[in-house]
């Protein structure tokens, strides 16, 4: 709908035919009934509405509130701040219940569409001209939009004070490692709700406890870090890394943690990826830290090396397939002197320098390097998959042969 079609919303409502209103309210009982049953019919969360107690009590609301909206009629605004807050309170009362968010728009747009119809059948009635009726179905479709909005807020302001400050930033962690592009709308109220600035860029923190340590101190953490502690993946999300994770040199034994790269917050699930895989290849001794934090920034090569071992392991033995004709300390010998050779492209005075290596040796190795792998030591594109093998074979030793 136009800018300004919403602009004079209270004028399409003024402009129905008074005619229209007195051949509708003595329908309003049956109206409702209708309403009624067909919410009961088409919404199954509603369903209990079909008979009884309840379906008296719905019907009396029914008609209370179709009232209250033809009552509007002639009125400049019919939307009015009242009865805006009336429609949050039916989605405030729908959460209460128990009801999603989805069935009570359901009941909206059901109950909306009945009155439609008796709308235009009173319209046809009275033979009304086409371009009434078009202000009149207008009317009905801004009148569904704004009173859908509010309800929305209202089940929003109910679903949000449903848990405590704690129960809230767990969930805006939980939406944004998800990284769910509809859950950002969600992490968005959440955060203004709490006064947490979403940064521009975070960092995820994996976190790791051996069986039976302490919990870990959540006074260690500044209050602009989000924490999940107790979650089957415990993690922590941060916009300043390096000045938040500060105090973990005091962080209790038998708890580990991985920070992942820096991310736009939309990839901070991503980063929290990344963090968990370090932790895994820290715990198995592929991944060395200096200190108590293992940060992804330092190891990003040996992280992509070791993206995909299975492809990594299938390189090594392809690539280096000319080794299985030699074993020992002389296969030993000539990967350390092809390495040096592939990173260098030195002579072999140059190559038995940062070996410690006679150069006279070098060059028996060089020769017989030739002989196993060929026209491949030429071959740029050879050289850098020979490179890549030669080092994921230093980080998985078990590939050596």
């Amino acid at each position: 709908m136009n800018r300004d079609v919403r602009g004079a919303a209270g004028s399409l409502w003024a402009r129905l035919p008074h005619e229209v209103v007195a051949t509708v309210r003595p329908r309003v009982p049956a109206l409702a009934e209708a309403c009624v049953d067909r919410i009961a019919a088409e919404v199954p969360e509603y369903a209990d509405l079909a008979a009884g107690a309840a379906r008296a009590a719905a019907v009396e609301t029914a008609r209370l509130s179709i009232e209250l909206d033809i009552d509007q009629s002639g009125v400049p605004e019919v939307l009015r701040a009242n009865r805006l807050a009336e429609f949050r309170g039916y989605g405030r009362q729908a959460h209460e219940n128990g009801r999603s968010r989805e069935a009570v728009q359901s009941v909206l747009r059901v109950s909306s569409r009945v009155f439609w119809r008796h709308l235009a059948q009173a319209g046809r009635e009275l033979v009304l001209p086409s371009e009434v009726l078009y202000t009149m179905a207008e009317a009905i479709f801004f009148y569904v939009e704004e009173a859908s909005t509010a309800i929305v807020e209202g089940y929003t302001a109910a679903e949000t004070g449903a848990g405590g400050d704690g129960e809230r930033r767990l969930k805006l962690l939980r939406l944004l490692i998800a990284g769910s592009v509809r859950g950002r709308p969600e992490a968005d109220r959440l955060a203004v709700f709490l006064g947490w600035t979403l940064p521009d860029r975070v960092s995820a923190v994996a976190l790791r406890a051996l069986p039976g340590v302490p919990e870990f101190p959540v006074d260690l953490l500044p209050e602009r870090v989000l924490a999940d502690l107790t979650g089957a993946r415990p993690c922590l999300l941060t916009g300043q890394p390096d000045a938040d994770l500060a105090a973990f040199r005091a962080q209790p034994a038998g708890w580990s943690a991985a920070v992942g790269p820096p991310v736009p917050l939309a990839q901070a699930g991503e980063s929290f990826r990344v963090a968990e895989r370090a932790l895994e290849l820290s715990a198995r001794g592929l991944l060395e830290a200096p200190g108590p934090v293992l940060w992804c920034r330092d190891h990003l090569a040996t992280l992509m090396l070791l993206a995909d071992e299975f492809l990594l392991s299938q390189l090594v033995e392809q690539s280096l397939e000319p080794f299985t004709r030699v074993t020992g300390k002389r296969r030993e010998h000539l990967a350390a002197t092809l390495l040096v050779l592939l990173q260098t492209r030195g002579s072999a005075p140059e190559i038995g320098k940062l070996l410690d290596v006679h150069p006279q040796t070098v060059r028996a190795r060089l020769r017989q390097l030739g002989e196993l792998f060929g026209d491949r030591l030429d071959d740029s594109a050879e050289r850098l998959k020979l490179e890549l093998a030669l080092r994921a074979e230093q980080i998985l030793p078990d590939n050596a042969a």
